[in-house]
């Protein structure tokens, strides 16, 4: 089978999935692209058997942030480039186009050049309210915020109503689009590679230096280090443990930027890093904490292997592929309480899940997980076993390509 998957970036979702089909199924996978990702990572296995290619694009095309009222028109720049690529070089005809279904995904000028089925990965649409980027309601809002979501989700419907099928990683994603398309958006999950996030002996080490014995590890990874994932949420609780516990180090993993929401009009600073630092003032101890930025797959894997609480403060938004790596790794997660986590964890079972501004509560789980790990223990087991038998590639790949093989008679 011929597929032709199209994102604004690679790997992304679709990576680990064309390499698995390539090399499990023997499917011819291509892949057009605007450019190469470093989150996650792209294996030598991947750019060595996918074929890629450039959107044509300008130089300078996204090299700033898009002002909201002209993300359309981005949008249509970017489906005429995809179209462009396509009738100069059209390839071997695919059996399926997969497109990313938000602004990764410009393929409503492609049924002038192209006769295929074209599926759109329904990654997630914006809320009014209550949601997303709009959620923190201890933070000041943002003037943006009544137009951005109407804005961005012009392009992810645009592409829904156009493609023949949909689908979406959870049922909470699916849950987030309009009732009247549910009916076309199927629920697959990713996939997460559990041969390399699996639980197992790794060096106590952070940054090359081995841990003094009796140190506890307190993780928090992010792409980004912002306000929708909880960062400063997370910096408050740590500095309650830490005056508590003399014994425990926080490793922060993450870039220092924000991906989501206007941070840096909340806060008046270029860093939402600094800014809640600064929130701490003295009782921040530099000393306690290590901050990674961005890291590859496999130190991540081996720093999810010895922790020995993990946090992951969110709010209801996509999830995070690095929380389910956690879990896959059998660490013990205290989560927020939100729709997208309780998917995939019931509390009490899988990990823990307490309210997201409630730091109080969530200071005194944490500090009951550090005081008595063993007891906590049986819940990173249950989450390893949770994610390998409804998350992990070995699941997801069988599903996706019965998908796959559907969406392409459509």
């Amino acid at each position: 089978m011929n597929i032709l998957f199209i994102h604004e970036a690679f790997p992304a979702q679709f990576g680990r999935i064309g390499l698995a089909l390539a090399e499990r199924h023997g499917w011819n996978c291509r892949f057009l692209v605007r450019n190469v990702s470093s989150c996650p990572t792209p294996s030598a296995r991947m750019l060595e058997r996918l074929e890629l290619r450039r959107i044509p694009l300008p130089d300078n095309f996204g090299a700033e942030p898009t002002p909201w009222p002209l993300i359309y028109g981005d949008y249509l720049t970017l489906c005429e480039a995809v179209a462009e690529a396509i009738k100069i070089d059209p390839g071997p005809k695919p059996d399926l186009i997969v497109a990313h279904g938000g602004r990764g995904a410009p393929t409503i000028f492609l049924r002038d050049h192209i006769d295929c089925p074209i599926a759109v990965y329904c990654e997630y649409y914006f809320a009014q309210a209550r949601r997303d980027i709009s959620y923190r309601i201890d933070l000041p809002p943002a003037e943006p915020a009544q137009f951005f979501p109407r804005t961005i989700n012009a392009p992810t419907l645009m592409s829904l109503v156009g493609a023949d099928s949909g689908y979406s990683a959870t049922e909470w994603q699916k849950a987030s689009f309009p009732d009247r398309f549910h009916s076309k958006i199927e629920v697959h999950f990713d996939g997460i590679d559990t041969e390399l996030y699996r639980p197992g002996p790794a060096p106590r080490q952070v940054l090359g230096k081995s841990l003094p014995a009796g140190t506890k590890v307190v993780t928090f990874v992010s792409r980004g280090l912002e306000s929708i994932r909880g960062f400063d949420i997370f910096l408050e609780v740590a500095a309650r443990i830490s005056r508590e516990r003399s014994d425990v180090l926080f490793v922060i993993a993450g870039q220092d930027r924000a991906f989501y929401g206007w941070d840096t009009l909340h806060t008046g600073q270029a860093s939402f890093k600094d800014w809640g630092i600064t929130q701490l003032g003295s009782r921040f101890d530099p000393s306690r904490f290590v901050f990674l930025g961005h890291v590859e797959p496999e130190v991540l894997a081996d720093l999810l292997r010895i922790t020995d609480l993990h946090f992951y403060l969110t709010v209801p938004f996509v999830l995070s592929w690095s929380f389910l790596s956690a879990m896959a790794c059998g660490a013990v997660v205290l989560a927020s309480d939100v729709g997208p986590v309780r998917e995939v964890i019931d509390s009490g079972i899988h990990g823990l899940l307490e309210p997201l501004f409630d730091v109080d509560r969530l200071t005194e789980t944490a500090l009951a997980v550090l005081a008595d790990p063993a007891q906590f223990a049986p819940l990173g087991k249950a989450a390893q076993v949770r994610v390998a038998e409804k998350y992990s590639l070995e699941v997801a790949i069988p599903a996706l390509k019965d998908y796959y093989e559907r969406a392409a008679s459509f």
